[in-house]
């Protein structure tokens, strides 16, 4: 049986090509007893700089959780081809994140060509869209700090269409 994620996001970026954002980030979500963020380099970091887009899972609440803190996660990231979703980018992966390891996930998700590509399908008005699916499959030092209401934006299945619904969630 496939492994059930706790969460899905769905984050769209708008005008895409023209962002002049070295790096960019999502709204906050929560899994777990943590706050979580999607990190996009549009123009890419590195070696890599012009030539892939790198996508990352970062924790965003560090700050609060306690020492020695760390989150096993399985967590899947998917660029989607907005024409046909079977092309859709998808990296599935399982890390520990620590304080020294608040940001995971590829270097090279895409190529900046291919995701640029007019007619590739990842780029529709100028718009990309990514999908986050997260599992938190171990907790080690939990927060004892209230997780603040957050709204989220989550995709759910509705007679075979994906839809973006916005929900409310209170965690502990």
């Amino acid at each position: 049986m496939a492994y059930q994620y706790e969460k899905k996001i769905t984050w769209t970026i708008k005008n895409f090509s023209s962002l002049q954002s070295h790096v960019i980030n999502s709204d906050n979500f929560v899994v777990g007893d943590s706050k979580w963020r999607l990190v996009a380099y549009p123009k890419g970091t590195g070696r890599g700089i012009n030539t892939c887009l790198p996508l990352y899972l970062n924790v965003s609440d560090s700050e609060s959780l306690p020492n020695g803190w760390k989150r096993h996660v399985k967590y899947r990231l998917t660029v989607v081809n907005q024409m046909s979703e079977k092309l859709s980018n998808q990296e599935e992966l399982q890390s520990w994140f620590d304080q020294k390891s608040l940001t995971l996930g590829r270097q090279a998700m895409l190529t900046i060509t291919k995701l640029l590509d007019i007619n590739g399908g990842f780029l529709v008005n100028g718009d990309v869209k990514i999908v986050a699916e997260v599992g938190v499959l171990e907790v080690v030092g939990k927060s004892d700090v209230l997780v603040e209401t957050l709204l989220v934006q989550e995709s759910i299945d509705v007679n075979g269409f994906q839809v973006t619904s916005r929900i409310c969630e209170r965690s502990l």
